[in-house]
């Protein structure tokens, strides 16, 4: 049986520091492989809840709150050179990030909606779903496309050669499918499945970062 928080303040906390961590994965950090722990713990958590479409919705808007406060202070910069725009820093630092957030929120409501469980299926639909809010976002109020959670890899060339083939969108959807894997490990599957898994995963990331690199060679 499957642990619940007991204290749900907690419970935010602990999801907005998730979102908190992946933002570190973005640069001028490019610590990518924070979201092979944040990515993973933030889908165990709806797991916990998987009927409660509230607390789904709740649970993704504090991630993605987590996630675009930290990645995207930088906004405020353009604020700065006029005192007239001053106060309204703390308005943009808030408000964007909280909005911005409603796209994971409606990600994980979807999710709630489509009976969630301990399994592969499940993985597979909560990338799609978080992966469809996030080319969702890049149209409404004249679009926001940035900080995609590809972008954890914008600064290794090779690998992000796959864009130029399948395009952005495509390639954040695969991008989040892979850091959601390490899940797997949870889940009550044999450990030849979990090998498979893994191994089909390295297959793809050394595949993937050979032919970008030979790419980039020939061009």
């Amino acid at each position: 049986m499957t642990l619940k928080f007991k204290n749900q303040i907690l419970l935010y906390v602990y999801v907005f520091l998730l979102g908190l961590i992946s933002s570190f994965s973005l640069p001028p950090y490019d610590i990518f492989y924070l979201n092979f722990i944040s990515y993973p713990a933030f889908l165990w958590i709806l797991l916990i809840y998987p009927n409660d479409k509230v607390k789904s919705f709740n649970i993704g808007w504090t991630f993605g709150f987590g996630y675009f406060i930290s990645s995207l202070y930088w906004i405020t910069n353009s604020l700065t050179f006029e005192d007239n725009f001053k106060p309204l820093i703390p308005f943009a630092l808030i408000l964007i990030p909280l909005f911005l957030g409603l796209f994971y929120g409606l990600s994980t409501l979807t999710f709630s909606f489509l009976n969630p469980k301990k399994n592969f299926l499940s993985i597979l639909i909560f990338a799609t779903s978080l992966s469809i809010f996030e080319y969702i976002r890049s149209f409404v109020f004249g679009g926001f496309p940035w900080n995609l959670i590809s972008f954890s890899f914008v600064n290794y060339l090779g690998f992000i050669q796959l864009l130029s083939v399948i395009g952005t969108y495509a390639f954040n959807s695969i991008i989040i499918l892979l850091f959601l894997l390490p899940i797997v490990l949870l889940f009550e599957y044999k450990r030849n499945f979990k090998l498979s898994i893994f191994f089909i995963s390295l297959l793809f990331c050394l595949s993937n970062y050979l032919w970008g690199n030979s790419n980039l060679k020939n061009h």
